[in-house]
């Protein structure tokens, strides 16, 4: 399993409207994609305008399936909502 771990810088008086369309836009187009299990958003404690998007993959495989045409019409999606965000990996070792 691997997880996809997006941070997103996003105003707080912006956050309601960018995790409205977030969930509209990615969430749903993720959603229809082969491999994926799940997605999370968590907000920051230390700072109040971080966001995390935390997406469960069956495989690597599976998220790298997602072609760069795809993510940039996805994008459109966000309209003025578009924060590119800081993107890590990390591989799941162990799930109780």
């Amino acid at each position: 399993m691997v997880i996809e771990f997006l941070t997103f810088i996003v105003p707080s008086d912006k956050r309601e409207e960018w995790e409205s369309l977030d969930n509209e836009v990615w969430t749903s187009f993720l959603s229809a994609q082969k491999g994926f299990i799940r997605k999370e958003l968590w907000h920051s404690t230390e700072n109040e305008d971080e966001l995390h998007a935390v997406i469960w993959w069956e495989d690597k495989a599976s998220w790298a399936a997602i072609t760069p045409a795809q993510i940039s019409k996805v994008d459109e999606g966000m309209g003025e909502f578009l924060i590119e965000p800081m993107m890590r990996e990390f591989r799941v070792v162990r799930d109780r």
